[in-house]
């Protein structure tokens, strides 16, 4: 009779898991589009680049199911674009950044251990490196590591790189190790934007404000936010394994 019971059980359990999903992406889009309008900008003649441009602070949010990368982008509580991550990319992840209308606006494509630099060299290098491109794939910048220089450093940093490898700021943790929260400074090491991530939250969540954005794109934050995001779940996966093989 006890073994008897084991298949409904489970079904129970399975049924309560799909319904706790369901609510909780019910409630993310609800408190996601509630608001579709703002008297900061005009979504519908506005550019994405020009509300990003002129926003103080950016919100972006993970979708809650998803089996890829999905971020949305709020300024004022108004949805004003998303990220997604493409599928089978041959090389390296993905990232692409659309507007409200679902157009392109730009990309960002992951260079492994293995590929083009931004000298346009084909080289291995421990660094990883993110090509950003417009909406016509003309190269915009880059995002990249420079482990060897920041070896003994123990928080974890990231630059920001123009088209011609010039470095133009940098992105480091505030603290380290599963730190979510981070600071992007320019060049002269001036703060130019905080970004602070909710870890007590269902979904990955990120409070982007500016406070000088200079010469970094806003577009390029959110696409190193993602990264660094990324970053961190894999290295709590590989903990969350390693712990399982050791018991």
């Amino acid at each position: 009779m006890r073994g008897s019971n084991r298949p409904r059980r489970f079904f129970k359990f399975i049924t309560s898991i799909i319904c706790l999903i369901v609510v909780a992406y019910s409630l993310q889009m609800f408190s996601l589009f509630r608001k579709t309008s703002s008297d900061l900008f005009d979504i519908e003649n506005q550019s994405l680049e020009e509300i990003l441009d002129e926003a103080k602070e950016i919100k972006i949010q993970r979708k809650i199911f998803s089996f890829r990368k999905h971020y949305y982008v709020s300024v004022d509580n108004v949805v004003v674009g998303e990220v997604r991550g493409r599928f089978f990319t041959p090389f390296g992840d993905k990232l692409e950044l659309l507007d409200s209308k679902g157009n392109v606006i730009k990309s960002e494509y992951q260079i492994k251990r293995l590929g083009p630099t931004y000298g346009n060299l084909f080289n291995i290098s421990l660094d990883r490196l993110a090509e950003v491109s417009d909406s016509n794939g003309n190269v915009t910048g880059y995002i990249g590591e420079e482990k060897l220089s920041d070896f003994w450093k123990l928080n974890r940093r990231q630059y920001f790189y123009d088209e011609t490898g010039r470095k133009i700021g940098s992105g480091k943790q505030k603290f380290f190790m599963f730190c979510k929260d981070y600071t992007i400074t320019n060049s002269k090491g001036d703060k130019v934007y905080d970004i602070d991530g909710n870890i007590f939250s269902l979904t990955s969540k990120f409070n982007i404000t500016k406070v000088n954005n200079e010469n970094i794109d806003e577009e390029d934050v959110i696409f190193y936010t993602i990264i660094e995001n990324s970053i961190l779940d894999n290295k709590s996966k590989e903990s969350s394994s390693n712990n399982s093989k050791n018991k």
